[in-house]
């Protein structure tokens, strides 16, 4: 796909089809500050945060506690959580999260946790899903190694609608191996887009990657990665459209979950594409390097519904021959 046509691309996932805009001029917005918070799904060195204990996680500017984007003060056990390091294995690892703070109890005790495996015979079928579109614009390049992922952060201007209800992309980063199982199985690498609509509920798209061909896209990424930790660096001359990471086969899996990290915050809308996306095994490597294993392990789905944007087919009968 050229470049040209990547400024205003929209997919209507519920027809499969891909529809491209007329080219529209790149914006920087350079005025714009990264929305940034969803714990350490963020960056974990901003001063501030706001998924509250009981609530869904709330998206904030980094530099402004009242935002519009639905940030607040932070309480007592917020600050807490936040100052609570954590990490992904031995006593601060997934099976402690819970106990490293009172703000995390939603780690230990939570019903709607992500990640999940995602199985195609336990999924419901349907037609019925709100139409998901994706409008992503070309912006200069800003990525940051908050510690825990490697992240690139987007002004406003980007953004999904899902049935019509519009969440702005605030940043996409990364986990090795995948967070989501497909089938049983990890994937070698996984991509969480985040939103927030303009009340701070997020909405997540969630991509998984398979071994397979050097991906364009990524390469991109790894001829600027930072090289310090929790410094956003920018990169006017680079750029990289995360709709070049979505599949051509856009069918998905809807469910009901959670920030993937500290506080684990519940009420998140999440959709991940049923068909992986190919990296190379040395760009996996590579990311592998720099952000360790960063995986949270499969939560219980519990009482929830996973959907999948698809209607199972109905099976022909078999045919017999008889002599």
């Amino acid at each position: 796909m050229k470049k040209s046509n990547l400024n205003h691309l929209v997919i209507a996932l519920c027809f499969s089809t891909v529809l491209v805009a007329p080219n529209a001029s790149a914006q920087t917005a350079s005025h714009d500050a990264p929305l940034i918070d969803l714990g350490a799904e963020l960056d974990t060195h901003a001063k501030k945060t706001s998924a509250s204990k009981h609530s869904a996680p709330k998206a904030m500017h980094k530099a402004d506690s009242t935002s519009p984007a639905g940030g607040h003060s932070m309480s007592d056990s917020e600050k807490d959580a936040h100052a609570a390091h954590w990490g992904y294995s031995g006593k601060e690892g997934p099976k402690h999260w819970g106990d490293l703070s009172p703000d995390n109890v939603s780690c230990k005790i939570g019903k709607n946790q992500s990640p999940i495996d995602l199985r195609d015979r336990s999924a419901v079928g349907t037609t019925g899903l709100p139409a998901l579109d994706i409008h992503y614009r070309d912006v200069p390049l800003k990525v940051l190694n908050n510690g825990h992922t490697i992240q690139v952060n987007y002004p406003l201007g980007s953004y999904i609608k899902v049935g019509g209800h519009r969440y702005e992309l605030l940043q996409f980063h990364f986990h090795t191996p995948s967070e989501h199982k497909k089938e049983g199985f990890n994937y070698p690498m996984e991509v969480h887009f985040v939103h927030s609509d303009g009340d701070g509920n997020l909405a997540v798209l969630g991509v998984i990657f398979q071994e397979g061909e050097e991906n364009s896209a990524l390469n991109t990424l790894l001829k600027n990665l930072p090289k310090d930790i929790g410094k956003e660096h920018i990169h006017r001359n680079a750029g990289l459209n995360p709709v070049r990471f979505i599949p051509g086969n856009t069918e998905f899996y809807k469910y009901s979950g959670s920030l993937t990290t500290p506080p684990c915050s519940e009420g998140v809308y999440w959709m991940v594409f049923k068909h992986p996306v190919e990296v190379s095994a040395e760009q996996v490597q590579r990311m592998n390097e720099l952000m360790g294993e960063n995986a949270r392990p499969t939560q219980s789905l519990h009482s929830r519904a996973l959907l999948k944007s698809w209607a199972d087919q109905l099976q022909e009968p078999a045919l017999y021959e008889f002599y």
